[in-house]
Order: C-alpha cells, then sequence, then structure tokens
C-alpha cells in the first residue's frame, strides 16, 4: 500500500501533489501542521489537520463525528454532528474560532436523542443546523424533523413538519441550503407507514415558518434525500438514491420540485449508487458527488461526479485509489474551474484513509492530504462534509479514531491558502 501522500497514477488519471497556492519563502515552500489531539500525522502541502472538539473526553466510550460544515470566511464557519455518549446520540455544534473548532453548547428535544445532518450559515447571526430526533423507548422508531438555529448569542430549537405519522414513522432532514434568511430549503426523506412508501422530503423556510412542499417522488416510491443546494428563489437542486439503488435528483423552479433524469453506474450484479452532495456554480453548472458501491457484487467502490450543463446530467469518473476503492462523501464549487469532492479511501488491510479531490476545469484529480488517525498500524479516517470559506480556503470535516481511546472522534482539515 502506498504511503499517504505519494504521488503515483490511477487509471490513467494522473494524482497531483498540489494546485492551490501556498506559502513560499525564497524557493522554500513552508508546510506547517496544526496539531490535532492524536497528532497531526504526515504533512502535506495543501491540507492541515487543525484542533477540534471531542465531548465527553478522550477515556469516554463514545463516538463524535463531524457530518456538516459551512464557512461565512475563513475566520468563521460552523460544523455539526453527534455525540453518541454511552450509546446515546446528542447533537454536535462546534465554531471554528480561526485557530481550532469549539464545542457550543445546544439544546435537546426532552426524552429524545438527536444529532444533526447539515448547517448552513448565512450571517453570523443567522445559522441553521438540521437533522432528527428519535425516542428511544420506542426502540428509535418514532424518528422526526429537528431543526435548530443560532441568532448570535444562542441556539433554539425551532418547530419544523412531520409528515409522516404513527408507529414506525421517519421524518429525516439530511441537508440545509438557502440564498437568505426568508428562503432556505431542508432535504430529507420521510416514511409514512400510511402511504407505505419512502419521499423526498422537502421543507421550506419562508422567515417565520417551516412548512413541507409537494414531494417529487411518485406514489409507492423508496427515495432519500441526502444533500440540497440553492442558488436562487427558482432554483435548487437536491440528490440522493432510491430502492434500486440508482441516482436521484430533483429541481426546484420556483414553484415545484420536479424529478430530472439523473445517470447512474450499473457494474455487474446488484450495484449500490448514490449521489451524497450537491453544489452549483450557476443555473447551466450543478455538480453532484457520488459513488457506487458493490461493484460487480464484490466489497469494492467508484467514485464519480455528476454534472449537470443546464439541460441533462453527465457522469464521471474520477480517479479511484485503494485496494477497496473510494467514495465521494461531499463537494462544494468555488468557482467553475475549481470544485472539491472529499471522502474516503479504502485499503485492503482495513485502512480508511482521507481523499480530496479537484475540477480544475479540466479534469479531475486526487489532492493528497493527512490521514493522521488510526489504531497501530490501521489508519481509520473519512471526510463527510466541505466547505468553501473564500479567500482560498476550504474546510472539510469528519471523523478519525486516535490511538488509546474507543471509537470515533472528529477530525477537521482545512487548506493553507486563506
Amino acid at each position: 500500500m502506498p504511503a499517504t501522500g505519494t504521488v503515483g497514477s490511477n487509471g490513467g488519471a494522473t494524482v497531483r501533489t498540489r494546485r492551490i497556492a501556498y506559502a513560499t519563502i525564497g524557493a522554500a515552500i513552508v508546510m506547517a501542521v496544526l496539531a490535532s489531539p492524536a497528532g497531526a500525522g504526515a504533512v502535506e502541502d495543501v491540507w492541515r489537520v487543525f484542533p477540534s472538539a471531542n465531548p465527553g473526553g478522550p477515556g469516554a466510550v463514545s463516538n463524535i463525528a463531524f457530518t456538516g460544515v459551512s464557512a461565512l470566511s475563513p475566520s468563521a464557519a460552523w460544523g455539526v454532528g453527534y455525540a453518541q455518549i454511552q450509546g446515546r446520540k446528542h447533537p454536535l455544534v462546534e465554531q471554528w474560532t480561526g485557530r481550532a473548532w469549539q464545542a457550543v453548547r445546544v439544546p435537546e428535544p426532552p426524552n429524545r436523542q438527536s444529532w444533526f445532518n447539515g448547517v448552513i450559515a448565512l450571517g453570523a447571526s443567522d445559522v441553521w443546523a438540521v437533522g432528527e430526533s428519535t425516542d428511544p423507548q420506542f426502540d428509535n422508531q418514532d424518528q422526526r424533523t429537528l431543526t435548530e438555529h443560532w441568532d448570535g448569542t444562542a441556539w433554539t430549537i425551532v418547530p419544523s413538519p412531520n409528515p409522516g405519522v404513527g408507529f414506525g414513522a421517519a421524518n429525516v432532514l439530511s441537508g440545509v441550503s438557502g440564498v437568505a434568511d426568508d428562503d432556505l430549503w431542508a432535504a430529507g426523506w420521510v416514511l409514512d407507514p400510511a402511504k407505505d412508501d419512502i419521499e423526498f422530503l422537502m421543507e421550506h423556510w419562508d422567515g417565520s415558518a417551516w412548512t413541507v412542499a409537494a414531494s417529487p417522488s411518485p406514489l409507492g416510491a423508496t427515495q432519500f434525500a441526502f444533500a440540497v443546494t440553492a442558488r436562487s428563489a427558482d432554483d435548487a437542486w437536491a440528490v440522493g438514491t432510491d430502492a434500486s439503488v440508482a441516482n436521484v435528483s430533483a429541481h426546484w423552479d420556483g414553484q415545484r420540485w420536479t424529478l430530472v433524469n439523473t445517470p447512474s453506474l450499473h457494474d455487474g450484479i446488484s450495484p449500490l449508487n448514490s449521489l451524497t452532495g450537491v453544489t452549483a456554480v450557476a443555473s447551466d453548472d450543478v455538480w453532484a458527488s457520488g459513488f457506487e458501491g458493490n461493484v460487480n457484487n464484490q466489497n469494492f467502490m467508484k467514485p464519480y461526479m455528476l454534472h449537470w450543463d443546464g439541460s441533462s446530467w453527465s457522469l464521471e469518473l474520477t480517479p479511484n485509489l485503494g485496494g477497496e476503492g473510494s467514495r465521494l462523501n461531499a463537494t462544494v464549487a468555488v468557482s467553475t474551474d475549481d470544485v472539491w469532492a472529499t471522502g474516503q479511501t479504502q485499503e485492503l488491510d482495513g485502512s480508511i484513509l482521507t481523499l480530496t479531490q479537484q475540477w480544475d476545469g479540466t479534469a479531475w484529480t486526487t489532492v493528497p492530504s493527512p490521514s493522521p488517525g488510526g489504531v497501530g498500524s490501521i489508519k481509520v479516517n473519512s471526510l463527510w462534509a466541505v466547505a468553501n470559506a473564500g479567500n482560498g480556503r476550504v474546510f472539510t470535516l469528519g471523523t478519525q479514531e486516535i490511538q488509546g481511546q474507543c471509537c470515533l472522534r472528529t477530525l477537521a482539515l482545512a487548506t493553507n491558502s486563506g
């Protein structure tokens, strides 16, 4: 297995070492890694590891993970996720101080476990986090939407609709995006036992309340929305997967959500396709991250990106590293010729490494990234969210394992620019 950051090639696609600008003094390249609690691991020229909080302490039996990130500037950003302490999930919110990620206290629905899946920062005093909560007394069968708002002083729970009702119902918000304080979209999925189907759940914030929009999913469907992006009041996209494990996308035109024909890979027996993230530069320049699992009915994955050119989606494979392949979990566009996608690479020895890939207007290439987490010789690192902070800085957050500690811990990377 090549060492983390090794320059090489895969399937004819060159793996580059750098593209974005970094500081130089004379001919010397300045590369610094600010150590996390686990240590920074390999030094990279594009990415570095920053400290992040892990509620419960190093000795806690807990899984703590980032699942979403949004940035206003290189010095102002928010990360969300969950802290599963002693088997019970609690919402995790951390604020970027410019030097480190610090945990912020947030309210929780009473007598329920809860967590966040996505976040959008519209301003210093206008941040939204979305996710779900469950009732442990009913074996977590009662899933309800969760939306919380930061007003610059404190986080508060804001009521959100739950169209699925009855035992076994599920109401989940996977992501959130918006263009104004009175125009936000949260996307997810709803299981209504009375309908016996799973539909895209699309909820809209108009400045005073969350309401449910008509789902684009047909009756009897099984469709899950995992990500959403809004470019304007009449241009938004949601992406995910369906029961046949094929990719699904839907577009908002200002009046309604409509399903759009979406390509998938079909490698052999029982392939599993999913779109995990979506980002828009313009109405004719939209990217969605995804991957195919179970390739040829084997434990192998293929990462890919979908591009919308204003009339149709096209699928483009990206460099695939690792003995068991790679997957992309999130994407963000800086500009038309600068798009990032992040995720993970899985090796035959069980190691999981961070994966960052970049579009330069011509091709997708892999940018080496640090994988500081691991236990013994096995590396364990994943990236689940990515955000553009402006001025050349990109944040990507996820999880790692730390030697001597139980379970998952937070992982935060940022580009050296910015």
